[in-house]
């Protein structure tokens, strides 16, 4: 097998560790994360990015062999006779170097400090968007996961997706994504990230001989993801504030749950947001958002804080005196 370092061998490799001279325009990825390539033409227009990663740990979609397969993905676009870029914002310019002096960490700024600075000033300025939290969702949101080694191969379409719906099939090589060549994971999260909130996005991919277009149809909060993992993020990881003892598998069945389900009984004292919601101490919580859960309180606990953050409004499902309720609490913001 070719050695990777022969491969970079044609590349022309850069390394930056400071980046408040950057334009961070070009330079658009999830900077939450350790470790990013960009591969560029000479004129500074982005082929593809190599990176990413999920809740499920900093490797688990990333590999020396992936960066391999990416870096001779690039370099045949490079030899192809009508080469594909990334889409980039257009505008002026945009250099941290311009707003980190007001951020407390002067102007030098590394790339794990960016997100923070940035979404400091957007918050001082009013402009806080909760779904800015979850930026670069990764393609299995849509039921579509890549392989890691072959980073634009379809690994596996889940089963009545919408990946699955618009004809994608497992061994498929995905060609773009919203309009974005696909190389690799990162690029499918980039594509992703420019993806509307509501509506359809385009997507090509190679079967055999064959060239497949379709459209995939955005779900409901499709974009939502996992933010625990997160260091720019970890002020925004909301609490329940709801704890209790589980039911026992009787006093499920007599209230018409199923053994497994999610069912514990709140103290008779409980805390300020709860109480603001209109929930009240003895109270049983069976669910959120009227969503089946198999689960403890204590996992409960975890479920919450993976789901949802602060500032935002939650339907919490109760029982009181035998009757269903629903009571809408909102997750403490400051």
């Amino acid at each position: 097998m070719e050695k990777i370092r022969d491969i970079a061998d044609e590349f022309v490799r850069v390394r930056l560790t400071q980046i408040e001279s950057s334009n961070l325009k070009l330079f658009d990825f999830d900077y939450d994360l350790t470790f990013m390539v960009f591969f560029l033409s000479p004129e500074e227009t982005v082929y593809a990015r190599y990176g990413g990663r999920c809740e499920q740990g900093p490797d688990e979609r990333q590999s020396l062999a992936g960066l391999r397969y990416t870096m001779k993905s690039v370099l045949a676009e490079h030899s192809a006779e009508n080469r594909r870029f990334a889409p980039m914002e257009g505008g002026k310019p945009f250099f941290i170097g311009e707003i980190a002096p007001r951020s407390g960490l002067g102007r030098c700024i590394h790339c794990h400090q960016a997100k923070e600075v940035m979404y400091n000033k957007i918050d001082r300025d009013g402009d806080w968007d909760l779904n800015l939290a979850f930026r670069f969702p990764p393609p299995d949101n849509l039921g579509l996961k890549l392989e890691v080694d072959r980073s634009n191969i379809v690994e596996r379409i889940a089963a009545d997706s919408v990946a699955d719906k618009a004809g994608l099939k497992e061994g498929d090589i995905v060609n773009s994504l919203n309009d974005v060549p696909i190389h690799s994971f990162g690029d499918a999260q980039y594509a992703l990230d420019r993806a509307p909130k509501i509506g359809s996005i385009p997507v090509s991919w190679q079967r055999g001989a064959e060239t497949h277009e379709s459209r995939i149809e955005l779900p409901d909060r499709w974009w939502r993801t996992d933010i625990t993992w997160r260091p720019s993020l970890q002020n925004l990881i909301a609490s329940p504030r709801l704890y209790g003892k589980d039911l026992t598998t009787d006093e499920k069945t007599a209230l018409g749950l199923k053994e497994k389900q999610l069912a514990f009984r709140l103290p008779d004292t409980i805390s300020e947001q709860p109480r603001l919601a209109g929930i009240q101490g003895g109270d049983i919580v069976y669910g959120v958002e009227g969503r089946h859960l198999e689960m403890g309180a204590y996992d409960f606990q975890t479920y919450f804080r993976s789901h949802f953050i602060k500032g935002e409004d939650v339907v919490i499902n109760i029982i009181r005196d035998g009757m269903k309720l629903e009571r809408k609490m909102r997750l403490a913001w400051r």
